[in-house]
């Protein structure tokens, strides 16, 4: 244990010197985990003063105790800065790859407090504990060269070469308090919109995750029998409250903290579980696994007021830019002109996207049972063949008999 505690001492005192040289304070994102807790633990050691900063986005866990090797720790509310990055996801259907781009949304967020804190107080550099396999570094380092260009970024766990056998050994022999037990089986981000789950034994693709991982959503045997069902009413495409009903859809729970309130029904149906291979920006893939019950159930009603309230073609435009918006926020692009310039269209095609969604969940599936807008494209009396129907169907048979005629004609020349 003494050799593991020195070897990673004496290399981050080689490497430092070679890439941290005249720094004496910085500014650390400090998440009470395995790696902020070493790489706050060994800038100190080698001279550093470091002031950690536990940033609230939701999570449980909010850290705000000053760790032992800290000289001042900063506590920072971002939870409403965060909530105006999901607002903007939920616009933009917030779906990359399978999953619901935490990352991409609460890493700038993260890089605006921690550059505060180092305006305020005089710091030389700011410190995060991503490492070099994940998109987490870029996403921190662009937004912290973007918002504060004067100070030096350091990634110690990437720049030192840290793994985590040698830290949980380091943290161990330095009687720095931490979870042992669930830090060695994996590793844990959370905030309010998803909790995500990765390295450890989940670097085997092949290996079932264990009940235990789990904290937001139960499993198929412990979800209620009978189903509930939650109405989530949006102006202009954001989530303004929610209202929990049950079978005979008597409201027993109102709310405007969405969120909250689809995190924790949602997450009782063992809804939101996702258990993804992701593509890494430096071309590795890796393997996640999230529990987003909110994100999901926002996602599957904003998806349908958009269906309900929106022209066809505008629909193919949305999906467009939608797909554009999320693959550049989850490239770490938040703070790029490209990406106002697609929030303008999003916001202005959002302006009709008023109204309310049922959605009704029961053992890990939510579907939806009821749509209502003043914006509503949908008309029953077009739609209906019963008596009373207004639209009169013979007029469609000159149109059917034109409808693609020029791929008919294309089709019979050619072949």
């Amino acid at each position: 244990m003494a050799v593991a505690k020195n070897g990673i001492l004496e290399r981050a005192r080689k490497i430092s010197k070679e890439q941290y040289g005249g720094i004496k304070k910085v500014v650390l994102a400090y998440s009470g985990g395995l790696d902020s807790n070493a790489v706050g633990s060994l800038l100190s050691q080698i001279g550093m003063q470091v002031i950690t900063v536990s940033i609230d986005m939701g999570q449980k866990d909010k850290h705000r105790e000053k760790p032992p090797f800290s000289s001042k720790h900063v506590f920072v509310d971002a939870k409403n800065e965060f909530w105006e990055a999901i607002k903007r996801g939920i616009k933009a259907n917030c779906m990359h790859e399978g999953h619901f781009n935490s990352g991409g949304l609460s890493r700038p967020v993260i890089a605006k407090a921690l550059v505060d804190v180092a305006k305020k107080e005089g710091a030389d550099a700011i410190a995060h504990g991503s490492s070099g396999i994940g998109n987490d570094q870029l996403r921190m380092e662009n937004s912290l060269r973007v918002l504060g260009p004067q100070f030096r970024v350091l990634a110690p766990v990437r720049d030192w070469d840290l793994h985590r056998e040698e830290e949980l050994e380091y943290l161990k022999a330095q009687k720095i308090p931490f979870d042992a037990k669930k830090t060695h089986k994996y590793s844990m981000d959370e905030n309010m919109w998803a909790r995500t789950i990765r390295q450890g034994m989940l670097v085997d693709e092949n290996t079932m995750p264990s009940e235990d991982m789990f904290e937001w959503t139960a499993g198929p045997l412990e979800a209620p029998k009978k189903k509930e069902y939650v109405e989530i009413e949006f102006q202009n495409g954001v989530p303004v409250g929610a209202c929990l009903k049950v079978e005979n859809k008597e409201v027993v729970h109102e709310t405007k903290d969405v969120v909250g309130l689809l995190n924790k029904i949602g997450g009782r149906h063992g809804i939101g579980r996702i258990d993804a291979v992701d593509d890494k920006i430096v071309g590795l893939k890796a393997r996640e696994i999230y529990e987003c019950p909110a994100a999901v159930l926002l996602s599957v009603a904003h998806r349908e007021l958009e269906r309900l309230t929106l022209t066809a073609s505008e629909l193919e435009v949305k999906n467009s830019i939608d797909h554009k918006w999320n693959r550049l926020v989850y490239y770490g692009g938040w703070h790029t002109r490209l990406r106002r310039y697609l929030d303008a269209f999003i916001d202005e095609s959002q302006r009709a996207v008023d109204g309310k969604i049922t959605l009704g969940m029961h053992s890990g599936s939510c579907i939806v049972v009821g749509r209502k807008s003043p914006h509503a494209l949908y008309d029953a009396r077009l739609g209906s063949r019963e008596k009373g129907g207004v639209w009169d169907q013979k007029e469609v048979r000159h149109f059917a008999k034109l409808y693609g005629l020029q791929d008919t004609i294309a089709y019979m020349i050619v072949d």
